[in-house]
């Protein structure tokens, strides 16, 4: 699933920084699936020249975000 901008924008996550700027239809890739851990993701991420970043998860342990940042 993508989500894409229908105008120029910033985006915030209240709990968590920096703010994101997304240019007019950007696109954002979102998944949601039980079958990645950190430890895959790092694996995958490294492979196509990211570093994984802090993780967040919601109270329930339910759902976490991963960002992954172009690997220095």
């Amino acid at each position: 699933m993508r989500m894409k901008a229908r105008s120029a924008l910033k985006a915030q996550n209240p709990a968590s920084d920096p703010a994101v700027d997304f240019a007019l239809v950007e696109a954002l890739r979102t998944e949601i699936s039980g079958k990645f851990r950190q430890g895959g993701i790092r694996v995958e991420s490294a492979a196509a020249g990211f570093a994984l970043g802090r993780r967040w998860n919601d109270s329930g342990g339910r759902f976490t975000r991963s960002p992954t940042f172009p690997a220095t």
